[in-house]
């Protein structure tokens, strides 16, 4: 099998194979609670690009849509690298890789739409978040300062991993990743956050 591959064919191989491992472990990693813990470390589910002090919404996301993230990047090389090699038999390698790339950028996109809506079904519901003042938080899509916007910071609430409208108080933006504390509630739905020191 191996040795008939083209090495175009290999490549592409090898790379879905990878990213298909690495996505299998992260999902089970996910289903026993470890994928919660890396969202503060900034760590495997936190690494997104980002241009907060251009743009309110990450470059990674389209209306708040993770889409470079690890695992966006993940379902891109899997899908993409699956389906250029399972087309490079039928069609010529340039056609084949087009349409492992736009394979690869819709499962990204599907991937990082349906998180968006699983954080959307967290966050929302019965929640007290009277609860979370004093608790610490980080900052998810930037927050402008002196209350000139509304922002996203993610915490831990209640036993779950919440994203929440967020306002400061701040002179300066608070930026993706920067970490906070909830002083107050602006509203039921809104938290008033201060930069850590």
């Amino acid at each position: 099998m191996w040795g008939d591959m083209t090495a175009f064919q290999q490549t592409f191989f090898v790379i879905a194979i990878v990213a298909t491992v690495v996505m299998i472990i992260l999902i089970i990693l996910m289903f026993v609670g470890m994928d919660e813990i890396d969202s503060f470390d900034g760590a495997v589910d936190d690494m997104d690009f980002d241009l907060d002090a251009i743009n309110d919404e990450p470059i990674s996301g389209i209306g708040g849509l993770r889409i470079l993230s690890i695992r966006g990047v993940l379902a891109f090389l899997s899908i993409g690298g699956w389906t250029t090699y399972l087309l490079s038999d039928a069609m010529p390698e340039w056609a084949a890789a087009l349409i492992g790339a736009v394979a690869g950028a819709i499962a990204a996109f599907l991937l990082a739409y349906a998180l968006k809506q699983a954080m959307r079904l967290e966050s929302s519901g019965n929640l007290d978040y009277k609860s979370a003042i004093g608790k610490p938080a980080m900052i998810y899509i930037r927050v402008p300062a002196d209350r000139n916007g509304h922002g996203k910071v993610i915490l831990n609430h209640q036993g779950k991993m919440v994203e929440v409208d967020a306002l400061t108080d701040e002179k300066e933006d608070l930026i993706r990743n920067t970490k906070v504390e909830v002083v107050a509630l602006e509203d039921e739905n809104t938290l008033l956050v201060k930069k850590t020191k």
